[in-house]
């Protein structure tokens, strides 16, 4: 009678731990990427400038509402100035547009620019950057 006891005692003392102790690591971790290359960050600018509508307002070559990258980037290389900012809002613009592409680009600043990431307008920005080698 005791050893059916032992073992009935045994028994409940492991069917109430029944709690399994998981051996991999957290599901909602993000792995850490290593930085883009040069060619990834001009082809994902490439893709987000026309994504996030850059294209509406600014051809390659020919100036349509807003100048042309290659001329917005020839200004910006011969000033040495930082796109990225102007792109947050944390600098003024340095290429000369009428009051209304200033307005236009202002509102998109404002606006839809906020919700890009520093990553993302930074690819944008290494695209515009090399986009007088890409498009000869």
């Amino acid at each position: 009678m005791r050893l059916v006891l032992f073992f009935i005692g045994i028994l409940l003392v492991c069917s109430c731990n029944t709690e399994k102790k998981s051996t991999r690591g957290p599901e909602n971790v993000v792995p850490v990427r290593a930085a883009l290359s040069r060619d990834s960050q001009i082809f994902l600018g490439n893709r987000l400038f026309s994504e996030k509508t850059c294209i509406t307002c600014h051809d390659v070559n020919n100036k349509k509402i807003g100048p042309s990258v290659k001329e917005i980037m020839a200004i910006y290389k011969e000033r040495n100035g930082d796109i990225v900012a102007f792109l947050k809002g944390n600098a003024q613009p340095i290429v000369d547009t009428t009051a209304s592409q200033v307005a236009i680009m202002q509102a998109n600043i404002d606006g839809f620019l906020k919700e890009i990431s520093d990553e993302e307008l930074q690819t944008i920005a290494t695209y515009m950057l090399h986009v007088d080698e890409l498009n000869p």
